[in-house]
């Protein structure tokens, strides 16, 4: 046993304090070095036989604590496992370009966007949703994440006020795996908030319609009505056997608040969970950047800033800061105006180049369509100063009328092109 391993807890002469590098499967974890509330587990102490946890609490925790008279023998299956347990939260190795993900991001979205709405619906006339296939989708979606997350970042990006429930629960839980991948959890803690994301606004079909799409203020008694959302998802969701509880949870409680003033039960940050604390975040920036019947959308980075400014309130601080390293100023999908006066939208971002997106150039310095033209800023570096493109501004969506939509559809089966 290593020597650094020779570190026993206050109250436990069998409990001994891990470095993460030295985490093995096969052994006790009893204790982490967070609040077991602040991570994807469940259960407060388990045993580790899926490398899938091996990987996460590599890349969540700095130490663990095991129980050293619960160690399990485990399978050489098992300890082969092709997860890379190496792999840092920052440092995912992009697997594909944009331009060759997009088409399969795209596929996946509309599949993903179709069973989204088949469940709403069915919630709609009081009919038990079928979750089995919305699964398979999110898998699919997970791995296209895994490959290149800028590509379905990117489509999370085009806003249909018209569709706007069923969009928006499609977006928040692709936006809570892309989360997932930043954090370092394990595939199947992305899978996971992938489906919390997609299931947590379906109570909105049992509340009334016309309230839910009315373009004006809610007076008191109608947003006290529309609260109830939460409560129907619930009701709709326990029934479903076969839902982990975190889904439950995320669903019932997405509009809690650290500080307890949230609904339906007013818990604060002691009581809840790493899942529903990401839908948290998540549900709001997508709601925040969207356009609605009632609400005009702002920009990514009005998004975060609000985001910033409640995080302690109404936000868990941490995870909002990694939220923010996880979008970035400039995420796939913005339009941006460059210091030239062309306007583009970014395509894709590199993780250790999030200042030097890849953009497609749309409009000319007079704001006139030109000819698109992928440009990577961070090869730009190479060229004199004066020759070098760099971004002045995110613009709203719409601007100078750059319909994302048209963009993204003319774009999906673009293939690679050289970048200048």
């Amino acid at each position: 046993m290593p020597e650094s391993m020779n570190q026993n807890t206050p109250n436990d002469r069998d409990t001994i304090k891990v470095p993460i590098d030295e985490l093995e499967l096969g052994m006790h974890v009893s204790a982490l070095d967070r609040p077991w509330l602040d991570t994807p587990f469940l259960f407060q102490g388990f045993p580790l036989e899926d490398p899938d946890d091996l990987a996460t609490l590599r890349n969540i925790c700095e130490y663990v604590y095991i129980d050293v008279l619960k160690a399990r023998h485990v399978s050489s299956d098992a300890r082969t496992s092709p997860v890379d347990l190496d792999r840092c939260p920052e440092n995912y190795a992009l697997q594909a370009k944009v331009e060759e993900e997009i088409t399969k991001a795209h596929i996946s979205y509309q599949c993903s966007f179709t069973e989204v709405e088949q469940i709403l619906d069915t919630a709609y006339v009081d009919k038990l949703p079928d979750t089995r296939v919305i699964r398979e989708h999110i898998s699919e979606c997970v791995d296209s994440i895994e490959r290149n997350p800028s590509a379905m970042l990117w489509l999370t990006r085009i806003k249909n006020a018209d569709k706007y429930t069923a969009e928006h629960c499609l977006n928040v839980g692709l936006l809570a795996i892309a989360f997932g991948r930043h954090l370092g959890v394990g595939r199947k803690h992305m899978e996971l908030l992938g489906l919390c994301g997609m299931l947590h606004d379906v109570g909105k079909m049992k509340v009334d319609q016309t309230i839910l799409n009315k373009p004006g203020k809610l007076t008191k008694e109608e947003y006290e009505h529309i609260k109830l959302h939460v409560n129907f998802g619930w009701e709709i969701l326990q029934q479903d056997t076969t839902l982990p509880e975190e889904v439950i949870a995320a669903c019932h409680h997405h509009h809690e608040r650290q500080d307890g003033q949230g609904y339906p039960d007013q818990l604060d940050a002691n009581t809840l969970g790493f899942y529903t604390k990401v839908v948290t975040i998540v549900d709001a920036y997508d709601a925040i950047t969207s356009q609605r019947c009632y609400s005009a959308g702002t920009t990514s980075a009005a998004a975060l800033k609000i985001l910033y400014d409640n995080s302690g309130t109404q936000f868990d601080p941490k995870l909002v800061v990694k939220f923010i390293e996880c979008i970035g100023i400039y995420p796939p999908g913005a339009l941006v105006e460059m210091m030239s006066g062309e306007v583009g939208v970014v395509i894709s971002v590199d993780p250790v180049n999030r200042l030097l997106p890849k953009v497609a150039l749309l409009l000319d310095a007079n704001k006139n369509p030109m000819q698109q033209r992928i440009v990577d800023l961070k090869r730009q570096r190479d060229l004199d100063a004066e020759r070098q493109l760099r971004i002045r501004k995110v613009l709203m969506d719409g601007s100078f009328g750059v319909d994302l939509f048209e963009f993204t559809t003319r774009n999906i089966n673009m293939q690679s092109a050289p970048d200048l």
